[in-house]
């Protein structure tokens, strides 16, 4: 009985996990492509790098940050 506890709430949090990666990499992706249409439609392509670039960062500092809260 136990086991089967213990294996239902490993199944929870993988899939937790699982949909908090989609969620973080499908935000990425949105992002990414708000800076590209956003570069095409004010024809300043530097735009659409320090869009990407501060995605990059951004990104990056909010796992760096997550995973020193734990």
């Amino acid at each position: 009985m136990h086991s089967a506890v213990n294996r239902s709430d490993d199944a929870r949090l993988t899939r937790h996990a699982n949909v908090r990666t989609a969620l973080t990499l499908s935000s990425i992706a949105a992002v990414f492509f708000a800076g590209i249409i956003a570069a095409q439609y004010t024809g300043a392509f530097a735009l659409g790098i320090g869009v990407v670039g501060l995605g990059i960062i951004g990104f990056l500092f909010a796992a760096v940050s997550r995973r020193a809260s734990r």
